[in-house]
């Protein structure tokens, strides 16, 4: 069994994220130079605060949505944990899948500390399986949406073939992984055979620890990991619960994007905004070495708005709008939500006591 004491605080190396940070913003400079600072500069005054007051409403309307959608699978599990904690948790690990690019894998450790540490019966290989589980039908809503967005602009605008093979190849790209990731995660044989390689390249390269207790550590972790994924998998009506709860936040997440466009003072398809969204959440899913996707993530954004007619500052502007509340702002309530939860974890919030 994962004791408390092998789970630790999620690492950040601040040296190579602030490396990484400059580039992005080298490169989201760039972008913003091509695009014309004096013309966006002009697009940006015009905003409409209100709106993007409640676009940055609606995106934490969203996040208890998706924290709600997790929520569900680690109560089924017997975790004691309220919503309100969990939605905290959520939010904090969005600054930690911002922060560090490791495909959301930062996130989830960030979620596996905190529940453990400030959680009544939690259970590292519970709560990491319906962090897993959690994380694969998020998928589902986005690649929908892809596929059916695809479908729309399609037949009714005349795009790029390029732009249409793109969509799909970053839909499918993802939807596979997320369909290998979970027949290893219902494969005990084959995870527990990829975890022990992985241990012995690690043992040889670091050459220090004992190999053979790490790899009966790993082993007992991927059986027990193996038993609880079964479990939640086995529970349909919880998966639908689960399913259910993530659409709607998927529903609220494609409305900031629309808002955005609304509060620069643009009118746009509904179709088109569904397609490029999905696709900005699917990129964020791939794995790069830049924190947020910054810079690149904008660049592709603004050039599959333009493929679809949008004039070059509407979709710049609207662009840098939908960014700003999708990466800056949450990563800022993330940061801050974090050092709340680093200093009350483990004195029984999560259950509704009072932090001492």
């Amino acid at each position: 069994m994962i004791s408390e004491a092998d789970v630790r605080f999620p690492d950040i190396p601040f040296s190579k994220t602030a490396i990484l940070i400059v580039v992005g913003l080298v490169i989201y400079f760039i972008y913003l130079y091509l695009v014309g600072f004096e013309s966006l500069a002009n697009v940006l005054k015009s905003v409409s605060l209100p709106l993007m007051g409640l676009a940055l409403l609606v995106a934490l309307c969203g996040n208890l949505f998706h924290a709600a959608g997790w929520w569900v699978l680690l109560r089924d599990t017997g975790h004691r944990i309220s919503l309100g904690w969990a939605y905290l948790i959520y939010l904090s690990s969005i600054f930690f899948t911002n922060l560090i690019p490791s495909a959301a894998a930062s996130g989830e450790v960030a979620k596996l500390y905190f529940v453990q540490k400030s959680v009544e019966g939690g259970r590292f290989d519970k709560t990491f399986a319906a962090g897993v589980m959690s994380r694969l039908l998020e998928v589902v809503p986005v690649a929908l949406g892809t596929v059916a967005g695809v479908i729309f602009v399609a037949l009714y605008y005349e795009v790029p073939t390029w732009v249409l093979a793109f969509c799909i190849f970053v839909a499918a790209t993802v939807s596979i992984a997320a369909v290998v990731i979970l027949a290893l995660s219902m494969n005990a044989g084959l995870l527990r055979t990829i975890a022990n390689s992985v241990v012995r390249v690690v043992a040889r390269v670091l050459r220090k620890g004992d190999q053979s207790a790490m790899e009966e550590k790993v082993g007992a972790l991927v059986t027990q990991f193996d038993g609880s994924m079964r479990t939640i998998a086995g529970r349909k009506l919880t998966i639908v619960k689960s399913l259910g709860l993530i659409l709607i936040a998927w529903g609220f997440d494609v409305a900031v994007a629309y808002i955005a466009f609304m509060a620069i003072g643009y009118s746009v398809s509904p179709g088109v905004v569904v397609t490029i969204f999905c696709i900005m959440v699917l990129l964020q899913l791939i794995p790069t070495f830049l924190p947020g996707g910054l810079g690149i993530v904008d660049a592709v954004m603004t050039v599959l708005y333009l493929s679809m007619g949008v004039p070059q500052l509407a979709a710049a502007g609207a662009t840098i709008m939908i960014r700003l509340v999708t990466l800056w702002f949450l990563t800022a309530v993330g940061g801050l939500t974090t050092l709340y939860l680093a200093r009350v974890a483990g004195t029984g919030a999560s259950t509704g006591q009072k932090p001492a």
